[in-house]
């Protein structure tokens, strides 16, 4: 079924799913499609159990992000997860992950536009109803063959009347013939010995080897301030129970967010051996570090001085087997690059440049707000400042609105709250750099509609963004 081909093979090589990876599929869309009031009634029902960001996050996305293991068990009773693995024929905890990741993506799809549908797309329902046939064995019965009991016409024995000499001996050969007659008989009728049939040998199966692993494991963990946030795909559940027992010995299970994946085609942890002292060396608020194969990188939120002093300790902790170095992505580098791109794609707007024009550069440039803060910046306010002279050039009656987000991190009605401040806040500096304040609205919207995943450091930068709309034109 072309609609879920991609999700299929994606999911088969991810969790080692195989053949499995279609009926799981079919299973999760029954869980979300066989509720009393269909999909619609589904979606309402995890709404009104505190999951309406997630779900607006869903509707429309087939990339949605998975959800974390511990919201999993809330969407789908541990009654209906155990069903499914039983039926499927598989472990509980590779079951759940797949599911985890899959059913977002299945509501993304069953939702294109954002809109959820009245009534299910023919070929999601033929899909749904391609079940495979069980296969009939039929037993050849052979029909018992009839006994044939041979008839014996009976023999006519006459009576001679002879003279008396005769009868001296025809009586004595009379009686040797008839014991001769009883011991034919009675070995005849005896029940001949019953041989029994060659017993069928079956055929010695060889089960084929195991996969030889041919990608390294991987472990993204980031703090953001004192919350882990952590992600990955490793060989094996024990390596994952280790892995995620290890982060809530160190940092707590409260404060521990992310789920691991499991697929055969990866190789060992390497550095699972003295685990958790890595991760004590990961207390630092802003650190990012990312476990791939032998090599462990260095980066996030933090200064240049402070990754060196975590990694002198961490090649301390793990031994010259794994190579540590810094990842790549700088913030402040990366703010300020993107940003020098819009100023210089602001400055070659022609005349008569439209809204629409004016927001599609906008929306390329980042306001890096202090984490739990909604002060701009002073480098992002110049940039506003030149912004301003080019909205005021619009159209009369043009109004555009200055959407804030969040990530995913703390409370959602806290987040709905400093989105909606840093929104105020830039609507403020564009209105100081004269701008009409009748042309500008600010809205919150919290962590609802992520761009990135927010499951590592840099998604859930992405998703911490102000996005401009136009609401009304001339």
């Amino acid at each position: 079924m072309a609609i879920f081909d991609h999700l299929i093979d994606d999911a088969a090589s991810r969790f080692g799913l195989g053949a499995n990876a279609a009926p799981l599929v079919r299973e999760v869309l029954s869980a979300a499609t066989g509720a009393p009031g269909g999909l619609g009634g589904f979606l309402d029902t995890l709404k009104s159990s505190g999951f309406t960001s997630e779900v607006q996050s869903w509707l429309g996305h087939p990339d949605a992000p998975a959800l974390a293991g511990s919201q999993l068990n809330r969407v789908l009773s541990a009654s209906v997860l155990g069903g499914i693995a039983s039926r499927l024929g598989l472990g509980g905890t590779v079951v759940n992950t797949a599911i985890a990741y899959v059913l977002p993506k299945v509501i993304g799809m069953l939702t294109p536009g954002g809109h959820v549908p009245a009534k299910l797309p023919g070929e999601v329902v033929e899909f749904m109803n391609a079940q495979p046939a069980p296969a009939v064995v039929q037993q050849r019965v052979v029909p018992a063959t009839p006994r044939v009991v041979e008839q014996v016409a009976p023999v006519r024995m006459t009576v001679v009347h002879d003279e008396p000499h005769l009868m001296r001996w025809l009586w004595p050969l009379l009686a040797s013939l008839a014991v001769l007659g009883l011991g034919s008989y009675l070995f005849s009728s005896s029940p001949r010995p019953v041989v029994a049939p060659p017993v069928a040998t079956a055929p010695v199966v060889v089960p084929p080897a195991p996969p030889v692993p041919t990608l390294p494991p991987r472990l993204a963990i980031s703090n953001d301030d004192g919350v882990i946030h952590y992600s990955g795909v490793v060989h094996d559940a024990e390596t994952r129970t280790s892995i995620i027992d290890g982060l809530n010995a160190v940092f707590g299970a409260d404060k521990i967010n992310g789920d691991i994946a499991v697929d055969l085609n990866r190789g060992a942890a390497p550095w699972l051996v003295n685990f958790r002292n890595t991760l004590s060396n990961l207390k630092v608020p802003g650190v990012q570090a990312v476990l791939d194969g032998s090599s462990l990188n260095l980066g996030g939120l933090i200064s240049d001085a402070e990754r060196d002093r975590i990694s002198t300790s961490l090649k301390a902790v793990l031994g010259s087997g794994i190579a540590i170095g810094a990842l790549t992505d700088n913030v402040t580098d990366l703010v300020a690059g993107a940003n020098a791109k819009v100023t210089a794609a602001l400055s070659s707007l022609r005349p008569g440049y439209s809204a629409n024009d004016l927001i599609g550069v906008l929306n390329q440039s980042i306001v890096n707000f202090p984490t739990g803060g909604s002060e701009v910046p002073p480098q992002e306010v110049e940039l506003l400042q030149g912004a301003a002279s080019l909205i005021k050039q619009l159209a009369p009656g043009t109004v555009l609105e200055i959407a804030g987000y969040t990530d995913n991190s703390g409370d959602a009605a806290a987040n709905v709250t400093l989105s909606q401040d840093r929104a105020d806040a830039v609507r403020n500096v564009l209105i100081k750099a004269g701008v009409d304040p009748a042309a500008l609205v600010a809205k919150g919207y919290g962590s609802a509609n992520p761009i990135a995943n927010n499951d590592l450091l840099e998604g859930r930068f992405k998703n911490r963004r102000i996005e401009y709309h136009v609401l009304h034109t001339l």
